[in-house]
């Protein structure tokens, strides 16, 4: 026996024997033997010896024995990651509900499987910041989807920003993105502009926030700032800050100097003349806002940032209708109508927390959009 030529498990095609399928059944019950039964030795052992003999058989034995390793939490490593990277129908089960699967196993699976796998990767009962990150750069739309809709799924902030840039070109994306808790406000006020209507509500109700807090904390640095101001030691970066917090929304020094008087006399002038590029810089000033945020809100063909630009300044809804007349757009249209419903939703502190926003968003040399 000491001389005995080792059996050679290599075949060229898969075989399907009954003394193969014997074999496989019984290398399966060893490995899959509680913890009392077996030493991690033999289960290794065992294991080696399983995939040898399953690699080279049928998918029949393959999906077979992956349906009994699926609920074994210490099954060998190898034949495992094996058996998920093969054929879905083979994997199904391993990938749905094995513990035994490590990240950097399902993270083989990502790379050699399929679509199909990476959806039930992205449904498993606990998905990780690195598994979710894996996941969504793959950019299809079938994972992503089945990720957002996984609660259990821990998305790090790296991916949230991946998906809601996906979401301008994945607008189904929106409404899923919108549910989930990681959703930071810098997030959710770029996916404002390339959400529907109904998702933009949504995003407006959850994120518009008043500032009172803030306002309270810092009601005395605004006069520390403007005597620093008038020793010539401006601190640039608290000027911003404190352009977020403060009460008013209006530049009154650029209604003084300007020839349209207000606000509403500048949108009034636009109705008659349109949004040429000296009124879209005009109207700016007076409205409080950067020059390229309100161009962006001009060229939205929604109503809902118009109305947050009017009730954050305290014009009133007539105004509303001359911006919407001044671009050009029909009145009997829904989006007049989108936008009334922001503005009599919308207080004007909330309005002026999203506007705010919006523009410090610009400031910082990231983009609205």
């Amino acid at each position: 026996m000491a001389n005995a030529e080792p059996y050679d498990l290599t075949q060229s095609e898969p075989l399907s024997g009954k003394a193969r399928e014997v074999l496989t059944r019984r290398l399966a019950d060893i490995v899959c033997l509680p913890s009392s039964r077996i030493s991690p030795q033999e289960r290794w052992i065992v294991g080696d010896l399983l995939f040898e003999v399953l690699r080279n058989s049928d998918s029949r034995e393959r999906r077979r024995c992956a349906r009994r390793l699926a609920d074994i939490a210490d099954a060998p490593a190898a034949l495992v990651r094996m058996l998920a990277c093969d054929a879905y129908e083979v994997a199904e089960p391993l990938l749905d509900r094995s513990a035994a699967l490590t990240d950097f196993d399902l993270l083989e699976v990502i790379r050699a499987g399929k679509t199909d796998h990476r959806v039930a990767i992205a449904r498993r009962e606990t998905v990780s910041e690195t598994i979710a990150a894996a996941l969504a750069a793959t950019g299809e739309a079938p994972v992503i989807n089945a990720l957002l809709k996984n609660p259990q799924a821990h998305l790090a902030p790296p991916t949230m920003e991946f998906i809601v840039s996906a979401a301008k070109d994945e607008t189904a994306y929106a409404r899923l993105v919108i549910k989930r808790l990681e959703l930071r406000p810098r997030q959710a006020f770029r996916l404002f502009w390339w959400s529907e209507h109904k998702d933009r509500l949504a995003l407006l109700e959850r994120f518009g926030v008043d500032r009172t807090v803030m306002i309270e904390a810092a009601e005395d640095v605004f006069a520390l700032a403007a005597a620093e101001v008038r020793q010539g030691q401006a601190d640039a970066l608290v000027t911003r800050a404190l352009k977020f917090v403060d009460r008013r929304q209006r530049n009154r020094r650029a209604a003084e100097r300007s020839r349209f008087g207000s606000l509403e006399g500048a949108v009034a002038a636009m109705r008659q003349s349109g949004p040429t590029s000296e009124m879209i810089e005009e109207i700016a000033r007076l409205a409080g806002i950067a020059r390229p945020l309100l161009a962006r809100m001009f060229d939205d063909m929604g109503g809902e940032p118009l109305a947050v630009l009017c009730k954050a300044t305290g014009a009133d809804r007539d105004t509303l209708y001359a911006f919407w007349a001044g671009l050009g757009r029909p009145e009997g249209s829904d989006g007049i109508e989108q936008a009334r419903i922001v503005y009599d939703t919308l207080s004007v502190e909330k309005a002026q927390t999203i506007l705010r926003y919006w523009d410090w968003a610009n400031i910082q040399g990231g983009s609205t959009g």
